[in-house]
């Protein structure tokens, strides 16, 4: 990656596509330099790819420069140009026609809708429309016969490109002309854009048109019509499929094949699983079931997602991850909620740098409230009260803090929902490696409640009580800043079974990993013996040990 110059996050923006590209396990390894020499070096290079992230050097493409990034190019290399790099080299005008693409002017930032124009390209599949607070660059030297267009926006009735393709010799070029700081970057819409730009001109293609994961739902039960939704989840994203139904009561099968025509019905697992052409199994079975029929699906040779929570201890999560490893196939659980409006808001907030560094979350679920009797308030069933909303919780702070856990103490309370087995009132307060807590309540037993979400940071804080609205105040400008900062209500199973489809399809790095679900297990399980033996407890070793 080739960066510099001035206006643009070029160096930053580098190291935040390292870190992606890191944490996502991709294939890539990334070089960022600002040495303009480089490019001179390229065709004798073993690079696959380079990115130009440059901006200005006008007169800086020196002959050599010049012929060994075309050369590199033509030659089979792929080129991913970003955003200013049709503000770049612009003197060089071999250079400005292989890009297909000269900087002309932009309007003030602002933020901005990008309609996906082909759905049907490798670097746009199964990609919605989305919105991002950018530079719109406006082009001159751009020829729509000369390119393939993906995406677009517009500007006082014209349609401006925002991202197309094109061969050039041997190779690909692709130009996206988003990227102006570091909160395009940080955009999950803009690094998909970026990496399978990468991907595409460096020769990958979409698998064959055929080409559909078929899955079979594991429990079909009428509580919130979890298998229902799950399937309707899977036909609305493209290169997923729902196949099969299982449910040992023969009405509720008999509901699956009235609600999803022409999906293939079982009442028992074994049956399902010798199905030839399934691929996944959803298991949406109660929480002590997760373990045991995961693990025989695994060992089958299918993929599997599970519910929340992945299961019940750290063992059958540890279980199950060797099972995968060994089965060569997928693992994850249906963290939907890390998409949920509110968490993105406070992630977006966390990430600006608005409230400094995060040293004390607090959360908070429940009320005064009896227990309604059936599984998942039957401790044997569900593992308890932690193991329902709190999952959710749990993943959310794991992903917020993003560092070790390095102990947990755990307050449980049985005193007056005698009726039932799970918990009435229970507590995880986990400390971290550098020496952040997070509380997390979740109670049946709070006739006084709490903000679902407080969070305190070096530079401020924020308070959100789970609508549309997070609070936040802030001193990271040096002055209180005080703000009402709107949430989208979202849902996340669509964004979740996208990734999946994409993980499966196109080798994308997966959002929720079962080692992440383990973690999640692993805290929750050492709460509750924390609060039977009356002191903190570290996590599980093998949390930490692969």
């Amino acid at each position: 990656m080739v960066v510099g110059g001035p206006w643009h996050a070029n160096e930053r923006a580098g190291a935040v596509l390292e870190e992606f590209l890191k944490k996502g396990g991709c294939r890539w390894q990334l070089t960022v330099t600002a040495d303009l020499d480089s490019l001179a070096a390229l065709a004798a290079s073993d690079y696959s790819a380079v990115i130009i992230y440059t901006t200005g050097f006008r007169k800086d493409l020196t002959e050599a420069r010049e012929r060994g990034l075309l050369g590199f190019v033509r030659g089979g290399g792929g080129l991913v140009g970003v955003h200013s790099a049709a503000d770049s080299f612009r003197d060089s005008r071999r250079y400005i026609e292989m890009l297909n693409a000269e900087f002309l002017a932009h309007p003030h930032f602002h933020e901005f809708p990008v309609a996906i124009v082909d759905k049907n390209h490798y670097m746009t599949v199964r990609t919605p429309d989305f919105a991002v607070p950018d530079e719109m660059y406006h082009l001159q030297s751009y020829d729509p016969a000369r390119a393939h267009l993906l995406a677009e926006t517009t500007w006082q009735g014209r349609r401006m490109p925002m991202a197309f393709v094109r061969p050039y010799g041997r190779g690909r070029a692709a130009y996206i002309a988003l990227g102006h700081d570091l909160r395009a970057w940080r955009h999950p819409e803009f690094q998909k854009l970026v990496l399978r730009a990468l991907e595409w001109t460096t020769g990958a293609e979409l698998p064959p048109a055929g080409r559909v994961v078929r899955c079979g739902l594991l429990g079909y039960g009428p509580a919130f019509n979890m298998g229902k939704g799950h399937a309707e989840w899977i036909n609305a994203t493209p290169g997923l499929a729902a196949a099969a139904a299982c449910d040992r009561d023969p009405a509720r099968t008999e509901a699956a094949a009235k609600e999803l025509p022409g999906i293939r019905t079982f009442t028992t697992l074994e049956d399902m699983l010798k199905m030839k052409d399934l691929d996944l199994v959803v298991n949406i079975l109660p929480h002590n079931l997760h373990a045991a029929t995961s693990l025989a699906c695994l060992r089958a040779g299918r993929h599997v997602v599970s519910e929340k929570p992945f299961c019940i201890t750290t063992d059958e999560a540890t279980a199950m991850i060797t099972a995968a490893r060994k089965s060569g196939r997928m693992l994850s659980v249906f963290h939907n909620r890390r998409w949920d409006g509110d968490y993105l808001a406070i992630r977006d907030i966390v990430d600006r740098g608005l409230l400094g560094d995060v040293f004390h979350i607090e959360c908070f679920t429940g009320g005064y409230n009896r227990p309604g009797f059936w599984w998942r308030s039957d401790k044997t069933v569900s593992g308890g009260a932690l193991y329902d909303w709190g999952a959710h919780f749990t993943d959310w702070i794991l992903r917020l803090v993003d560092k070790k856990v390095t102990q947990v103490s755990g307050f449980f309370h049985k005193r007056l929902w005698n009726h039932v087995t799970s918990e009435d009132a229970t507590q995880a307060v986990m400390r971290f490696e550098g020496g952040q807590v997070a509380d997390l309540q979740q109670s049946a037993l709070a006739a006084v409640g709490k903000p679902k979400w407080r969070i305190c940071g070096t530079l401020g804080g924020l308070v959100a009580g789970g609508g549309e609205t997070v609070d936040v105040t802030s001193y990271a400008s040096g002055l209180k800043f005080e703000g009402r900062i709107p949430a989208k209500p979202t849902y996340g199973c669509r964004e979740y079974y996208r990734n999946v489809a994409d993980h499966l399809l196109m080798g994308e790095p997966l959002a929720v990993t079962a080692e992440q679900a383990r973690e999640v297990i692993a805290v929750i399980e050492t709460a509750e013996r924390s609060s039977a033996e009356g002191r903190s407890l570290p996590l599980p070793a093998e949390v930490y040990e692969g």
